[in-house]
């Protein structure tokens, strides 16, 4: 294995193997990339994968340490740049990137502010409406629009959140969405709710409202800030938790967890159960989490497992074959995954599905991010 220095952290040179190149002479599916992919997987040596650019060229990751130094992984390169700062980071975090590289987060030490970063600027706040913060917690900024103008997050209200969006164009003022759901029996706090994801055109936000019964139940809000809860649609209960983790660029798809199951969800459609992986054995924690969907809803990523008891996978769902292991996938393309080396989770992909961010634990028990290039036939489609 060769290593190439970046003068702050060593990456893990492709693994790309010739004899996989017949197979990719060009994309199958949908979507903007129309070049031949060519097969490929990098390993890069940062603790945390964050989200990758819609057209797959720049992933965001996140070191843990005691900075909370962040980066820049040039997909087609494999260079990694250091950007900056984010502060502690059992408490703070860069969230999301826009298509020009404008970064989301929750930062600073100790008073945690919703930000947002650029090259030019460094990080700006995003002023709270609220007066009263709970503690040194005052917002959070989650996720941005392709574009970069709209960022979506929430803001503590004393000790609850409610979710917000802000538009760079307009007045700069946070606009806060509406409250959903209902707070616990008892709480005379009024319900948090969070806003996760922004589909990149900013039609659709969502994220997740307390119920009477269960901390986080899947919302979605309008750009006019009026928004509804999911109906469970027989894969959920009102007493079972569940967030949208993942949109469509147009919003049209959405995708996250219910209970024990990953879903997608569409208007026509409603929510649609896509399972989880079998279980290693009968300790292995069940659960499954979509953290990414393709623009066209035909590819769909996230975890089946525990990360923390050595069970997670990484899968890969299509309509035609189901939920699949992604490392599956990944040899069967002709790549090599290094012996000892398990694909735990994937975070995020390109608009096309073309290119995949997610993490890994090698042989060594040393977590790592990983980035892979594939064609959309290796998916079937």
């Amino acid at each position: 294995m060769r290593y190439r220095s970046t003068g702050r952290l060593p990456v893990l040179l492709s693994l790309c193997v010739a004899a996989a190149l017949a197979a990719c002479s060009g994309d199958n599916g949908a979507g903007p990339t129309t070049a031949a992919i060519e097969p490929g997987i990098d390993f890069i040596n940062v603790f945390q994968p964050v989200d990758l650019t819609p057209d797959g060229s720049i992933a965001l990751l996140q070191q843990f340490n005691a900075g909370g130094e962040f980066y820049f992984y040039r997909t087609k390169t494999g260079s990694l740049e250091f950007k900056g700062v984010v502060g502690d980071p059992s408490r703070a975090a860069v969230t999301s990137i826009s298509a020009d590289g404008l970064v989301t987060g929750l930062h600073g030490d100790p008073v945690i502010q919703a930000g947002i970063w650029t090259e030019h600027s460094g990080w700006t706040d995003i002023p709270s409406v609220f007066t009263s913060a709970c503690g040194t917690d005052i917002a959070s900024a989650w996720d941005v629009t392709a574009n970069g103008r709209t960022v979506v997050g929430m803001a503590w209200d004393e000790c609850g959140v409610q979710a917000f969006k802000w538009d760079a164009t307009g007045s700069g003022i946070m606009t806060l969405l509406q409250r959903l759901g209902e707070s616990f029996p008892g709480n005379t706090l009024a319900p948090s709710n969070r806003a996760t994801v922004v589909s990149d055109d900013g039609s659709v936000i969502a994220g997740w409202a307390q119920t009477a019964q269960v901390d986080r139940y899947p919302a979605v809000w309008r750009p006019d800030g009026t928004g509804f809860l999911l109906d469970g649609g027989g894969i959920a209960t009102s007493d079972t938790p569940g967030e949208v983790m993942a949109t469509s660029g147009d919003g049209k798809f959405l995708a996250g967890y219910w209970g024990e199951n990953a879903f997608y969800w569409t208007q026509a459609g409603g929510v649609v159960s896509i399972g989880r992986l079998p279980p290693a054995d009968e300790f292995d924690f069940h659960g499954a989490i979509a953290n990414a969907i393709s623009d066209d809803g035909k590819l769909i990523f996230g975890v089946s497992g525990q990360p923390f008891f050595g069970s997670a996978n990484a899968f890969v769902w299509t309509q035609g074959a189901g939920m699949k292991k992604l490392a599956d996938v990944i040899t069967a393309a002709g790549l090599t995954i290094p012996e000892g080396t398990t694909l735990t989770n994937v975070i995020a992909s390109s608009t096309d599905g073309t290119v995949i961010l997610g993490q890994a634990t090698k042989a060594d028990f040393n977590i790592v991010s990983f980035v892979v290039h594939l064609p959309r036939s290796a998916y079937g489609l």
